[in-house]
């Protein structure tokens, strides 16, 4: 059976590092300061409030017990901020988190995604870890996507194809 693995966490580490956050930024390249902390109503989320607790539920499931990079979150917080940061300031945790999610994932090994999971209550293995972050974040970037593009029509057209052609999330024609 030919290795699964390396392709496998290659696949991972493009998606959560790459693809998927170059999707966060091109959405949230399109909005206002105002549109960032803009709710549908007060039991949903802003693309903002998304966008850290992406930062927040990374930071700690990824770099901290993977990565082994300290870190304390405040998850309440994630969700209950209202406007008290910038787009920039909300941005510059995202990408912080991204740097180090790139810095954790390069020094997995291929052979430790059989190695057990960092979360033995919920998982096995740690591969098992990865596919549920890389499933959480998908589906808060299609969130934030679906904000976005109700907030700014015709704004992400074709951003998912994007995001795969320019992030290296599918492989290229030789």
């Amino acid at each position: 059976m030919a290795d699964l693995a390396s392709p496998t966490l290659e696949a991972l580490r493009v998606r959560i590092t790459g693809v998927l956050p170059s999707q966060v930024r091109a959405a949230v390249d399109k909005l206002t300061e105002e549109q960032m902390w803009w709710r549908p109503n007060e039991k949903s989320n802003s693309v903002a409030n998304l966008v850290l607790h992406l930062s927040g539920s990374l930071n700690l499931y990824l770099n901290n017990n993977i990565g082994k990079i300290p870190y304390r979150r405040d998850r309440d917080g994630e969700f209950a901020a209202r406007g008290s940061m910038t787009k920039r300031e909300v941005m510059a945790i995202f990408d912080d988190m991204v740097a180090k999610a790139d810095q954790t994932l390069a020094k997995i090994k291929p052979e430790e995604l059989a190695g057990p999971s960092t979360e033995p209550d919920k998982f096995v293995a740690l591969v098992q870890d990865l596919i549920g972050i890389v499933t959480h974040v998908s589906t808060h970037v299609g969130q934030i996507l679906w904000i976005t593009k109700m907030l700014r029509e015709g704004a992400l057209d074709e951003v998912w194809m994007r995001a795969h052609k320019q992030q290296g999330g599918w492989r290229k024609k030789t």
